[in-house]
């Protein structure tokens, strides 16, 4: 069944019909009916598919009427006009026109082409009175009239001539041509509305929305089951009466959105999100979306569960690495480098002194950051534990092996990171497998046969000398150069100067907030001790004894016996008192020194905290930015 359909009123307009429809390679079905028999004609080729309906005059309008479809009337144009006027000519007398205001406005242009003057009678529609009209022509003198099928029958009643205008080739080729446009159109909203019925029928949400009367247009199937209330009965009806809660019709007034609202929707408890829609400034209606807090939360809980709770996202990014040595920008910035690229990265550092830490960083500043981050520490599992840690296992591979196998870590990485602290410490068996993923991207899971791709950026971490292993045998070379295509060397916190006490200041306030206590603070003296100390336990050791001295401490002062005592060193004389230190160097000196050391640390903690902002930093320390200069400089000697 063609989607266009053509009803002539007589058979000429059919055969007319046919040609332009041939020129224009269109699929088009042509019937002959008119006025009733057209209409009851359209309603059966609704029915069957029927899409768009061509006709002419009064039958066209009759089947507007009668069918829910859209109808192209066939214009009568200039031409069409131009013919019949010189058909009716043949007759002699004044010539009539009855018709609607389109066709009798349009005679114009034509009266003054011609030097001659129509008697008009102008219909409201093609189903006025069309009688009254061709009584009204005959009063005023008319002998011939000229008009559609209906009024030239209705002139011969009344013993008139008549002269049928007839519809030409340009008519039709421009009313096909208008149905074809139409077609389109319908086929495009008709996609665009099942689009939207299939978000709105299968989205997670519920949605409501409101014309702008505060009526409900749209009821999708979640908010059906929210509410306790049927599409069919809620759409139509004010939003007040249906969901009093939810408080969508304020918007129209307001016409600012609100997000994130909290309510009670029948035996739910939903987040709202209410939009105003805007047209040309002006509110014309209201969208609201909800969504179950419960299921929210298992949702929330889940990916917790997933990720999270497992281990796999990164947590630490290079914001958090604090610390103003050189030593220490110098790693920061080789690991910035590193981390917008997607190359095997090979971490040295004692333990301790954030290695991984710095994974987290790079994982999270380049282009795996949306992926998983696993960490898997090498040292701390037995070989074969960790090697169906990493590769997983297959059902059966051994006794007590989890029912449907188990995902290793290397195909939880895939699209992230994983991250091998301790490679170091791997046999050479795991060894060689993890060298296969390496090189190959795929893993097996123990006890199958089966090859799964992964792609996964290594980051590999280790305290120990691999080189020398490789040397002693201990290592194998290949996976050694396989891992080592990135180098970044992690500073012992010994060889981070005045880093020591940045980070000494920031645990202790770290933890006195945990406890709820008031803020510490290092004495000259303590900062003096915890600066001669060799930190072998790195920032780790630190860390743990901030958090001693952040326990015991009943003082907001940490003295540097607290600090030894915290270190588990032996008692000694107070800094500053036992004239112990360099040659030439007294007491008072050796504290002054000790100041500018605690002095510089905080300056440079709270450099970090402004983002190296100089101006902010004077302002929050209380000194000029020459007095700030100078100290950082050096040149102040009486700081």
């Amino acid at each position: 069944m063609a989607e266009i359909a053509f009803i002539a009123p007589y058979e000429d307009l059919a055969h007319i019909a046919r040609q332009v429809s041939v020129e224009l390679g269109q699929d088009l079905t042509i019937h002959v009916a008119r006025v009733q028999e057209g209409a009851s004609l359209a309603c059966e080729l609704a029915k069957n598919g029927c899409q768009v309906i061509v006709s002419r005059g009064v039958t066209a309008w009759l089947i507007q009427q009668a069918v829910d479809l859209p109808v192209v009337d066939v214009p009568i144009g200039g031409y069409d006009i131009l013919r019949a006027y010189y058909q009716a000519k043949q007759f002699g007398g004044p010539i009539g026109i009855a018709d609607v205001p389109d066709v009798i406005q349009g005679l114009e242009s034509l009266e003054t082409i011609l030097g001659e003057t129509f008697l008009k009678y102008t219909l409201k529609n093609q189903h006025d009175d069309i009688r009254q009209g061709i009584l009204a022509l005959k009063e005023a003198g008319a002998e011939v009239i000229i008009g559609k099928i209906a009024m030239a029958r209705e002139a011969r009643n009344f013993g008139l001539n008549s002269v049928i205008i007839t519809s030409g080739k340009e008519a039709v080729y421009q009313a096909l041509k208008e149905a074809q446009r139409v077609l389109q159109v319908r086929h495009q909203e008709k996609r665009r509305s099942e689009q939207l019925k299939a978000i709105l029928d299968f989205a997670y949400d519920g949605i409501i929305a409101l014309d702008e009367e505060g009526r409900i247009t749209v009821f999708n199937p979640v908010a059906e089951k929210l509410s306790g209330w049927r599409a069919e009965d809620a759409i139509g009806r004010p939003v007040t009466e249906v969901i009093p809660a939810a408080q969508c019709h304020i918007l129209l007034k307001t016409g600012k959105p609100e997000l994130g609202e909290l309510l009670d929707i029948g035996n739910s408890r939903v987040v709202a999100n209410r939009v105003p829609i805007i047209v040309d400034g002006r509110t014309v209606g209201v969208v609201t979306t909800f969504q179950n807090i419960s299921s929210l939360q298992s949702l929330e809980h889940k990916v917790r569960r997933r990720l999270a709770g497992r281990g796999h996202v990164a947590k630490y990014t290079f914001a958090d690495i604090l610390g103003e040595s050189p030593a220490l920008k110098e790693a920061v910035r080789l690991a910035r480098e590193y981390a917008a690229v997607q190359s095997t990265v090979l971490i040295h550092g004692e333990t301790g002194s954030g290695k991984e830490m710095f994974a987290h960083a790079i994982h999270l500043a380049g282009p795996r950051r949306d992926g998983p981050f696993v960490a898997v520490n090498c040292a701390a599992l037995p070989e074969n534990l960790l090697e169906s840690e990493l590769f997983g296992y297959a059902e059966g591979a051994f006794t007590g092996a989890r029912k449907g196998g188990k995902p290793g870590l290397f195909e939880l990485a895939h699209e992230g990171t994983i991250f091998l602290d301790e490679i170091g410490e791997m046999s050479p068996r795991l060894q060689a497998r993890v060298l296969r993923v390496l090189e190959e991207g795929e893993i097996m899971r123990l006890g199958d046969d089966r090859i799964i791709p992964v792609n996964v950026r290594v980051i590999a971490a280790t305290h120990r000398n691999l080189a020398q292993m490789v040397r002693e045998q201990a290592f194998r070379e290949d996976l050694y150069f396989r891992i080592n295509v990135l180098n970044l060397e992690i500073p012992p916190l010994r060889e981070r100067g005045a880093d020591v006490l940045l980070l000494a200041e920031h645990f202790l306030q770290e933890f006195c907030r945990q406890l709820k206590r008031p803020a510490g603070s290092l004495t000259p003296e303590a900062a003096g001790e915890l600066l001669r100390y060799r930190w072998p336990g790195n920032i780790r050791e630190l860390r743990n004894c901030m958090e001693r001295l952040a326990l015991r401490c009943q003082d907001t002062t940490v003295s540097a016996a607290d600090v030894r005592q915290a270190l588990g060193l032996a008692a000694a004389p107070e800094i500053g008192l036992s004239g112990e230190g360099p040659p030439g160097e007294g007491p008072g000196e050796k504290l002054a020194g000790q100041v500018n050391i605690l002095e510089r640390g905080l300056i440079m903690r709270v450099l970090a905290e402004t983002g190296g902002n100089k101006a902010e930093a004077a302002r929050r320390l209380g000194v000029s930015r020459t007095t700030l200069w100078r100290k950082l400089k050096g040149e102040d000697k009486g700081a």
